[in-house]
């Protein structure tokens, strides 16, 4: 099972990058529901104003950039980070509108949602169920501002990102894909997904 696993995401991974070609699958949760794993002893989890996440674009570990993050929050995207002490250990970005996705497109769906996407975890602190954490962390956020469900979009080959959406106590929500052309998006999901109103589109030049 490891080795075909290894070999999915190999197949994956070339595709996406040479041909075009994106598999995801949707997790969902009810922010009200039963908690998932804790969070790490003596983690703190807080919303990040935007003049912190500038100064901490300058940290190259973190793959922050000024002009992405500057765009989130003029969009009115929150971002939540893990501190451990006074380092930050790990973060996440939440949208309630239309954000950029991969390779160009962007992703849209119904307002019923609050969007996790880009959750990044030092490499040095990685498997320590921060990750979790900040899923959780992610939806409880959504909920205060008005959102039933949180969702999480992770590439199907992304086992990692999958086990943490599990691990946060997060259930399958369906599948979708596109494949990028020369003459456009061609996009498909499953009827779980569609439910949320999900969609990839190209903005518009």
């Amino acid at each position: 099972m490891d080795g075909y696993k290894r070999l999915y995401e190999r197949l994956m991974g070339g595709l996406s990058h040479r041909a075009g070609v994106r598999l995801f699958r949707f997790f969902s949760l009810d922010p009200g529901g039963e908690p998932g794993v804790p969070a790490p002893s003596g983690m703190r989890f807080r919303l990040l104003a935007e003049r912190e996440v500038v100064v901490l674009c300058a940290d190259s570990d973190l793959d922050l950039r000024k002009e992405a993050a500057s765009a989130a929050y003029s969009r009115g995207d929150l971002c939540v980070g893990a501190f451990d002490s006074d380092e930050l250990v790990g973060y996440g970005w939440l949208a309630f509108g239309a954000v950029p996705h991969l390779d160009g497109a962007w992703v849209e769906f119904n307002q019923t949602v609050a969007w996790t996407y880009k959750t990044f975890v030092r490499p040095s602190r990685r498997g320590k169920g921060i990750a979790p954490a900040l899923y959780r962390f992610a939806a409880a956020a959504g909920r205060e501002h008005g959102r039933s469900v949180s969702l999480i979009c992770v590439e199907s080959h992304n086992a990692p990102s999958v086990a943490a959406a599990l691990n946060a106590g997060y259930e399958g929500a369906g599948y979708g894909g596109y494949l990028l052309r020369p003459t456009g998006l061609r996009t498909w999901l499953s009827r779980t997904a569609s439910l949320y109103g999900i969609g990839f589109f190209l903005p518009r030049s």
